[in-house]
């Protein structure tokens, strides 16, 4: 039977003739279940609290290029220069020329302002919420807890991550677990390590992809910044011209690219040290009167999240999909 397996995987020092534990008196009935000897697929909702200034950072210039990107670029290393250099006669209508000449641009019929505003928005709900789905053994001697995928819902699109293959994905787990009367489950400390950051990057990428139809390099690819460039420097007010073509081309290379990059650097650096559940409370149910429970409900962990400033309480439920 799979749960003598599990016991035999789990016991430490058991020789061939022991004997498995079982559940106590009373229990396996359809009032008092017993949990399956199939594993239960778990669904885990996680709402995240993660001080994380870069990060932020990072997020808060993707929205400023989405309200102003003119004014995003220039603020960005050597605006201040390439402003200083340009005549006083054009010097406050830069920002604008620039807007207008990224307005123009597309991205499935969205302008790029339009998409920096729901990349900043993309990266917002996956710092905040995730879904984790995962298979839930339980026996009379433990459980085995396995992360299977990470959900997430940017802008309200639904992405789904595998995990595992990162060197900070820690993804199975065997706490202790007591079942008693009336279904009551109890599942013990355990704790999982994640390469968050970079799954929230790929989750970000699918959601740009069901969105607009391409990931997030379509930021930079769909700017030609040459012809940008070209276009400023020709403005001209009363007989002064912009010029400096050349800074401004560099000007919006460094400043798109940098804008994006620095984004997906700080998101990729993000690693859940320890996704803790210091304990799980829930109830078995019995759907079909064999006192087998068939689902699990009412679920809640006490959790806590670390990405190594020390852990941080988060709200966590639980239940079988």
């Amino acid at each position: 039977m799979k749960r003598i397996l599990i016991a035999s995987l789990l016991a430490v020092g058991c020789t061939a003739d022991t004997e498995p534990a079982d559940y106590a008196e009373g229990l396996g009935t359809p009032e008092n279940p017993i949990p399956s000897e199939e594993s239960y697929a778990l669904v885990s909702h996680v709402r995240l609290s993660l001080a994380l200034p870069a990060v932020d950072r990072a997020v808060a210039n993707v929205r400023a290029f989405s309200e102003n990107p003119g004014r995003a670029l220039l603020a960005r290393p050597g605006g201040a220069e390439l402003l200083a250099a340009v005549p006083s006669a054009v010097r406050n209508s830069v920002e604008g020329y620039i807007n207008t000449e990224l307005d123009k641009l597309r991205i499935a019929s969205k302008t790029l302002r339009v998409y920096a505003g729901d990349l900043s928005r993309f990266a917002q709900d996956v710092l905040g919420e995730v879904v984790i789905d995962s298979s839930l053994s339980i026996s009379a001697e433990g459980a085995v807890h396995s992360l299977v995928d990470l959900s997430f819902t940017p802008g309200d699109i639904d992405v789904i991550v595998p995990i595992g293959g990162l060197a900070a994905d820690a993804l199975v787990q065997r706490p202790t677990a007591d079942v008693a009367a009336a279904g009551a489950l109890a599942l013990g400390e355990h704790r999982f390590g994640l390469g968050f950051g970079a799954h929230a990057w790929q989750a970000i990428n699918l959601a740009s992809m069901q969105r607009y139809g391409a990931d997030v390099s379509i930021f930079t690819s769909v700017v030609n910044c040459g012809a940008l460039a070209q276009v400023v420097a020709a403005k001209c007010v009363s007989g002064t011209c912009v010029g400096h073509a050349q800074d401004i081309a560099a000007i919006c290379t460094n400043g798109l690219a940098g804008t994006i990059g620095e984004l997906g650097m700080q998101l990729a650096s993000v690693k859940l040290s320890a996704m803790r559940f210091v304990h799980g409370s829930a109830r078995l149910v019995d759907s079909t009167g064999d006192g087998i429970a068939d689902r699990i409900v009412d679920g809640s962990w006490d959790a806590q999240t670390d990405v190594g400033a020390g852990p941080v309480a988060a709200t966590a439920t639980f239940a079988t999909e």
